[in-house]
């Protein structure tokens, strides 16, 4: 198990929105299956409860950054991530108006009902990306601010709620598992208001640092028969994305506010350039930072072992043009562009695609 911040990217193939009720698809294709909260769901949540959301039922202005990586390796998405997940409702109970909001655990244990018996092929080629634990987080934030809740004990109990379940997953023969870590929560506009920043900021790292400690258990314990179990740096990546020097070149010029803001009647007001914002709404990136982290989550997810600095991250942003994109204009709406061709999107930091610890995820090796 590695934590790494940073490498091929190729891309072909179709994306795949799949329901609640559906199946892994079974073809010769391999499945990117998604757990995790509102920075990865892709409408779940309103399918369940009804509503619109922003765009198409997501919390953000444009597509989440599972499907441009979905997109940019030739997979099949299987979402199952809800708006408002936590790690598990036994510790975090979240609900949307009377709604049971299905935690990562219940997500895990949805599938594994749904899919008693994958292909080998599925097991053996199929991607699990998990990101969870943010809402946990916002659920105990009172708690730990009066010191009601003890941040070492809350920790350890998310890590292991966490690490439980990817283990269930490596025991149901998957090979290709990935957590990303917590994101830069302090640093949302909603946090800020409240001047929360410096008490969720150590939150964040203990659990953090508390969950990579057991997914490395796990890792180790499964070693034999799994391609590989990581952890993925998202909180690395969301300060990078912060950087002066880094969201220029996603044409982000407003790093603090939210571009979608509620007053206290409820009453919404929405700015004129989404894409400009680093943040929608209080507490999720907009469309552009989402596009930089599906690119990123495709370079890891293909070699977990590559290592990506800023002048990487900036050449994949002007490769794929995220300065100028928006919900119209993208991958997942235009396809690729010359300047997307495969020797200029691998990442210059590697020599080396797969190794053996990365996914088995067979990539194309022309664009089409």
């Amino acid at each position: 198990m590695q934590l790494k911040c940073g490498a091929l990217v190729s891309w072909a193939g179709v994306l795949f929105f799949a329901s609640t009720v559906q199946s892994a698809p079974v073809s010769a294709t391999p499945n990117l299956i998604v757990f995790g909260n509102s920075l990865s769901d892709t409408g779940n949540l309103v399918d369940a409860v009804g509503g619109s959301g922003f765009f198409g039922g997501r919390a953000t202005n444009s597509y989440v950054w599972n499907e441009y990586t979905a997109k940019i390796l030739g997979m099949q998405l299987v979402n199952r991530a809800y708006r408002g997940a936590t790690s598990n409702n036994d510790l975090s109970p979240a609900t949307w108006g009377n709604f049971s909001v299905p935690s990562f655990h219940d997500q895990v244990a949805m599938w594994l009902k749904e899919t008693p018996n994958p292909s080998q092929f599925n097991l053996d080629n199929d991607v699990i990306e998990i990101e969870i634990g943010g809402n946990d987080i916002l659920h105990h934030m009172d708690g730990l601010a009066t010191g009601a809740i003890e941040l070492a004990e809350l920790a350890t109990k998310i890590a292991d709620t966490i690490a439980t379940d990817m283990q269930l997953l490596a025991t149901a023969g998957y090979k290709n598992i990935i957590l990303w870590n917590l994101p830069a929560v302090d640093k949302t506009p909603f946090v800020l208001e409240l001047n929360a920043g410096a008490l969720i900021k150590p939150v964040i790292e203990t659990i953090n640092a508390a969950t990579s400690a057991y997914v490395k258990t796990v890792a180790d314990n499964n070693a034999a028969k799994t391609n590989g179990i990581h952890v993925f740096d998202l909180n690395w990546l969301t300060n990078l994305g912060l950087q002066p020097e880094v969201s220029k070149h996603l044409g982000i010029t407003n790093p603090t506010d939210a571009c979608y803001v509620e007053d206290a009647d409820g009453k919404a007001s929405v700015c004129t350039d989404p894409d400009t914002h680093f943040f929608y709404d209080g507490v999720h990136p907009a469309g552009r930072m989402h596009y930089l982290w599906g690119i990123v989550a495709a370079v890891w997810t293909r070699d977990p072992n590559a290592t990506i600095d800023v002048n990487e991250i900036i050449r994949l942003a002007g490769a794929y043009d995220i300065d100028n994109s928006n919900s119209e204009n993208n991958i997942i709406v235009n396809g690729i562009t010359p300047s997307q061709s495969e020797s200029e999107v691998i990442p210059s930091t590697t020599s080396d695609y797969a190794t053996d610890s990365a996914s088995n995820t067979p990539i194309p090796t022309k664009c089409h």
